[in-house]
């Protein structure tokens, strides 16, 4: 190949890959605006996702595209959009692009306030019935199971619902699970992911 082709090549791959990291700045402050500055959360409906694993995050996202999972309206700073129509703009690369960006980030616990007895009765279920999937009341990136502990308690307390409910794309272990659950055995449960 000559210098000049080559040089040529090298320019081209250069433009792509600066497009490519422009469209992903865009893409994580886009992702920022909702869930907090690098994907850690400060609003009780909209879950951190930093440190939350590759697979899961992508599962997800793929889940949100999909829209078997719900998609909840969220408002933030005075406009509304959910989850789902967020994905349904991402083709694999960025989705791929956006779940090692935000794995590689620390995870960090919301501190608030929760219900000690609540928390205490939450415990026992977990584990008793969560503790093999999601070790170290949930806050093992390791487990690919998602990060429960230290999670917005609003967050919490919705999707353990739809988990209960069936809304969710679960294993079958994990449907058995949530499927005996009460509205009370959620409630407990949120407060005590919350409290870690």
């Amino acid at each position: 190949m000559s210098r000049m082709r080559h040089w040529a090549l090298g320019a081209i791959l250069l433009l792509c890959g600066t497009a490519f990291a422009a469209g992903e700045a865009g893409l994580t402050a886009s992702c920022d605006a909702c869930h907090g500055k690098d994907g850690v959360s400060t609003r009780q409906n909209v879950p951190t996702i930093a440190g939350i694993s590759d697979p899961v995050q992508l599962d997800a996202l793929k889940a949100f595209r999909a829209k078997t999972r719900p998609c909840r309206k969220v408002s933030v700073h005075g406009e509304t959009g959910d989850m789902c129509s967020v994905a349904a703009g991402l083709s694999e690369a960025p989705m791929m692009s956006l779940a090692e960006h935000y794995s590689k980030l620390p995870y960090v616990k919301m501190k608030q306030p929760v219900d000690a007895a609540e928390a205490a009765a939450g415990m026992a279920i977990a584990q008793r019935n969560c503790s093999i999937c999601h070790s170290n009341g949930g806050t093992n990136p390791a487990d690919d199971a998602g990060l429960l502990g230290g999670q917005p308690l609003g967050w919490l307390k919705s999707v353990i619902a739809d988990a209960k409910d069936g809304k969710l794309p679960q294993s079958d272990v994990m449907r058995q699970k949530t499927s005996k659950l009460s509205d009370a055995d959620v409630t407990a449960l949120a407060e005590y992911y919350a409290s870690l």
